[in-house]
């Protein structure tokens, strides 16, 4: 997920205003009674004081390290949406079918109303306010947004009470079960809802006559070897899912055009109607499933359209609509390269909605006029005339290089209201095309989509391992650095005679003084720590993009171009379509990397430090052997700061650089160099390698004997 400019600034406590209009909404008569009854202050599980702010012990992974013994509860939905844009409104039914496949008896069921966060009243609000920003803590009826239940939840066909344990925040749901549900049991849950969005943009909106549904239906949450994770939606929280299927109807004005997570099977999304001139037909994979379930029994209103979704092996489900839609598509046509326990299709159906109306929708937008140019820009200039499509088929390409084959039928990817971008399984939601932002967004298919880690306990795994992949396939990484450097020959590989590598050591060396200060400052945490509890939104943002993407450097250095990427692939072939945590990921960088990498792990993830060595008493001894002169250089590298790594140290003489790699887990020792020719410097890290802010201090020269 990328994250846009944040709407405007405010300072200071809740205004009296904002407290008459809190107190107003809590007493609405548009909430049903059962879902306004007061309930007790409560905790929710795993965030009580005890809870550690880092993880200390695998909450998905089995002890092995492996797959074996590994389990995951299920979650399918059955959902039929009709939306009453006149009031911005959708109205819903659905069932969830709730497998227990854990080995515990289970009294209760957590679930998600996190469209309830874009509101006054919400720890989202409360957070936002204590952090300075105004979005939603003063919207008023119409424009904050809602889910609601319509009426009581019922299990198994009884109906159960609404406990809101966090109110007046109603993002987190308890519905105490009417029996126990045993290991290998399963219940189902009726839902009746009405969900808004609001009219300010945060990963979800409306404006005019489009939407984007994010956040939209009941979302259980997950169950693990910890228990429940359900967890208040605050700006700094992301998302964690149950996997399963979901068969989704929705009831839409005959003239929108939709694009969603999953395959069209029945119903026209629209596609044919707005395609851009020249694109290739929509392939809408309708037989992309087999044994797809008959349709519900819907009723469509003069005017409307039902437009069904099936979608497979995902944990969340989101959609958007606008009658102002583009369409262009392509067919991705790739050959499964390996085996994997899930089905990999041969041809991927890759959709794009953009914005036909830009000009219009902009106007909605801004009155500024610079504002409203550059709007169009990001709507439409650069997505038609296959910008976009080329972009996603690059970004295809790269991930499926990298981690391993595409595992779903489609990809969509639509322009939404908010700025920047936000990932589901199978659609990305962008605010602007753009090949850093498509493979970026897409990258998280892989690590949030597929890779189904704890975002909200864990977000370095997918937000700095989408970050460090978008590096990776832009050539500007650490790693690629050294290999230019290296195989140029460079001399000074500190001052490298290609302008275009030089500005890129200079930006690389500045992002790791950027770093640098904030330990030194003392306002670094750990990437480890939950999400709501880093101390602010923007420390949050500086750990799990910026200090995560500089661990996945770190650890692509220690372990090597090639063991770096058979990690990545390995780990996506083992855990493909299951929840991952930091064991799985250790586990397989250690039988691939074939060391221990406990003290890397420990280090990034529970720590805020940075790699800091130095050199010291260097020696320069000439020998005879055999009647050639030999040289020997010895120095002693010293471990100066908090993290440990394989720090590279290299000596100079005219035939180029000769580079050893000093063993991680000893503070002090001597490195030695045995060569054939007069040594004239010594360096620490001599290609920029490492995620060192300090090491470039560290270059001696020799003296010639």
């Amino acid at each position: 997920m990328h994250y846009g400019a944040l709407p405007r600034f405010t300072s200071g406590r809740f205004s009296p205003v904002l407290i008459r209009l809190a107190a107003v909404f809590l007493c609405s008569a548009q909430i049903v009674a059962a879902q306004d009854a007061p309930v007790p202050p409560g905790r929710l599980p795993n965030q009580q004081a005890l809870a550690p702010r880092v993880p200390v012990h695998a909450a998905t992974t089995p002890p092995s390290g492996d797959t074996v013994g590994y389990w995951q509860q299920r979650a399918d939905y059955q959902i039929v949406a009709t939306l009453d844009e006149r009031r911005g409104v959708l109205t819903a039914t659905g069932s969830l079918r709730y497998v227990n496949r854990s080995p515990d008896v289970l009294r209760e069921l957590w679930v998600h109303q996190h469209l309830n966060a874009f509101r006054p009243g919400s720890k989202w609000s409360a957070t936002d306010e204590r952090e300075g920003r105004l979005r939603f803590q003063e919207l008023r009826d119409p424009d904050y947004a809602y889910e609601r239940f319509t009426t009581p939840p019922r299990v198994n066909g009884r109906p159960v009470a609404v406990e809101y344990p966090l109110a007046p925040d109603s993002t987190v749901v308890r519905l105490a079960l009417p029996a126990p549900l045993a290991s290998g049991d399963s219940v189902t849950v009726e839902f009746a809802w009405t969900a808004r969005p609001s009219t300010v943009p945060r990963r979800q909106a409306r404006r005019g006559r489009s939407f984007d549904f994010s956040q939209w239906y009941p979302k259980v949450a997950v169950y693990d070897r910890d228990g429940w994770k359900p967890n208040a939606l605050v700006p700094a929280g992301e998302f964690y899912g149950e996997f399963g299927a979901f068969d989704v109807t929705l009831v839409l004005p005959s003239d929108q055009t939709v694009g969603a997570t999953g395959v069209p099977v029945s119903g026209d999304p629209g596609y044919a109607r707005v395609m851009a001139p020249g694109s290739e037909r929509p392939r809408l994979a309708a037989q992309a499933y087999r044994d797809v379930p008959p349709a519900p029994t819907v009723q469509v209103p003069a005017g409307y359209k039902a437009v069904r979704f099936i979608a497979r092996n995902v944990h969340h489900f989101a959609w958007s609509t606008s009658p102002g839609y583009r369409y262009e598509g392509m067919s991705y046509v790739h050959a499964p390269s390996q085996r994997y326990r899930f089905p990999i299709w041969d041809t991927v159906s890759v959709h794009v909605l953009y914005r036909a109306d830009a000009t219009d929708d902009c106007a909605r937008a801004s009155a500024d006029g610079a504002e409203q140019k550059a709007c169009v820009d990001r709507s439409l200039t650069q997505w038609q005339g296959g910008k976009a499509l080329a972009q996603t088929r690059t970004a295809l390409r790269w991930l499926e290089a990298l981690y391993g084959d595409y595992p779903y039928p489609q990809i969509t990817v639509v322009k939404r209201i908010d700025a920047s971008g936000t990932e589901f399984p199978m659609l990305l939601m962008n605010g602007e095309a753009s090949v850093g932002l498509t493979v970026h967004e897409l990258g998280h298919v892989y690590t949030y989509g597929i890779l189904a880690n704890n975002e909200w306990q864990s977000g370095w795994m997918d937000e700095g391992l989408s970050s460090y992949q978008e590096l990776l396939q832009a050539g500007d990484s650490r790693v690629l650095l050294a290999a230019r450097l290296e195989m140029a020959g460079e001399h000074n590989p500190a001052q490298p005679t290609d302008t275009a590598v030089r500005r890129l050591r200079a930006r690389l060396d500045s992002m790791s003084d950027e770093q640098a200060a904030t330990v030194r400052e003392g306002t670094a945490e750990p990437i480890g720590t939950r999400a709501d509890l880093f101390r602010s939104f923007a420390v949050y943002n500086a750990s799990v993009y910026d200090r995560g993407q500089s661990m996945y450097q770190a650890l692509h250095d220690a372990l090597g171009e090639e063991s770096f990427r058979r990690v990545l692939r390995e780990y996506y072939a083992m855990w493909q379509f299951r929840h991952v945590d930091r064991w799985a990921m250790q586990a397989v960088a250690e039988r691939v990397g074939e060391q221990k990498l406990g003290w890397f792990f420990d280090q990034w993830v529970q720590q805020a430090g940075v790699i800091d060595y130095a050199l010291r008493a260097p020696v320069v001894l000439q020998e005879q052997v055999a009647g050639r002169s030999r040289w020997v250089v010895t120095a002693q590298l010293v471990r100066v700061g908090r993290y440990r790594h394989p720090m590279p140290v290299g000596v100079r003489t005219a035939a180029g650089w000769t580079i050893v790699r000093a063993d991680p887990l000893k503070d002090a020792q001597q490195v030695e160099f045995r060569l054939d020719e007069a040594p004239d410097a010594l360096w620490l890290d001599p290609y920029g390698s490492t995620e060192s802010p300090t090491a470039r201090f560290s270059r001696l020269a020799l003296p010639s004997r």
